[in-house]
C-alpha cells in the first residue's frame, strides 16, 4: 500500500486541535519535530493522497513512527496513562488508563489534558458527580470512571466529537454546552478547552456546580490562568500547561 506524507507546522496551543484535523483527514500516524520559538512542524502519514501530500520511502516501519511519541506515565497518585499497545500491569496502587488515539482532541498525549487528569487524581473524589465539559475523545471521562466517581457525563458542542466519546465511554453524552445542564448537578467539572472559553463560560460553570464543589479548567499555559467568580484552589502544571481548581 502506498504511503503519503503532509508537512503541517502549528503552534503548541494549536496542537491538539491540528493533530485532530489530521486524523479527520485519515491519517494513519503523526510524527512531530520539534522548531524553534515553541513551534511544532508535523509529518502526517496517509495511506490515501490529499492535497499538498507526497509519496514517500515504503520501507519506513510505520506502525512505530505512530508509536514513538507516547511513553507510559504516571499520573497523580492513582493514574498511570499508557499506550495501548504496552502490555504490562500498571505499578502497584496504580489504574491504567490508555491513551486515545482518534479524530478528537483528547488523546492523553498533550500535557494540558495531562494537567486535567492531574487534578483530577487530586480532586475528584469517590461517589462524586462529573461533568467533561468538551469531552473531545471521552479521556477525561474513563479516568473519571476509574477514580470511581459517581454519575458521569459529558458534552461537546463538536457533534462528530461526541459520536467518537461514545465509542470510547459509556458515560451519557450530549451535544450542546453548559447552558443545556441544571442548576447545582455537578460536584467537579473539567473544561479542558482554553482561557477564553472558560472565562466566556464561567457563569454557566458557577450556575450548574454544586456547593462546594470544584471546576478544573484547562487548555492554557501557566501564565494564562483565567481570572472568573469563583476562588483558585489549586494549580496543576504539567510541561508549561496549567489546569486550574476553582471551588465557590
Amino acid at each position: 500500500m502506498a504511503t503519503y506524507q503532509e508537512v503541517v507546522e502549528c503552534g503548541q496551543r494549536d496542537l491538539e486541535i491540528t493533530l485532530a484535523e489530521c486524523y479527520a483527514r485519515g491519517a494513519f500516524a503523526i510524527e512531530e519535530q520539534d522548531l524553534l520559538g515553541g513551534r511544532l512542524r508535523l509529518l502526517v502519514y496517509y495511506h490515501e493522497p490529499i492535497d499538498g501530500s507526497q509519496a514517500v520511502d515504503e520501507s519506513v516501519d510505520w506502525q512505530s513512527v505512530s508509536e514513538q511519541p507516547w511513553k507510559a506515565i504516571p499520573i497523580g497518585s492513582r493514574l498511570w496513562l499508557a499506550p495501548p499497545w504496552v502490555d504490562e500491569d500498571p505499578p502497584d496502587g496504580r489504574m491504567r488508563l490508555n491513551y486515545i488515539r482518534g479524530q478528537a482532541c483528547g488523546t492523553g498525549g498533550h500535557a494540558a489534558t495531562q494537567a486535567c487528569l492531574l487534578a483530577m487524581d487530586k480532586h475528584l473524589r469517590p461517589g462524586e458527580s462529573f461533568l467533561d465539559v468538551g469531552c473531545g475523545s471521552g479521556i477525561l471521562c474513563l479516568a473519571a470512571d476509574l477514580l470511581d466517581a459517581g454519575d458521569v457525563a459529558g458534552c461537546d458542542i463538536d457533534y462528530p466529537s461526541v459520536v467518537i466519546a461514545a465509542k470510547h465511554s459509556h458515560a451519557p453524552l450530549f451535544t450542546g454546552s453548559t447552558r443545556s445542564v441544571r442548576p447545582s448537578t455537578f460536584d467537579v467539572i473539567a473544561a479542558n478547552v482554553n482561557a477564553t472559553v472558560v472565562a466566556n463560560i464561567a457563569d454557566d460553570l458557577s450556575r450548574i456546580l454544586k456547593p462546594r464543589g470544584r471546576v478544573i479548567a484547562g487548555g492554557f499555559k501557566t501564565g494564562e490562568t483565567p481570572q472568573i467568580r469563583l476562588s483558585l484552589v489549586d494549580r496543576c502544571e504539567v510541561d508549561g500547561w496549567c489546569a486550574a481548581v476553582y471551588s465557590h
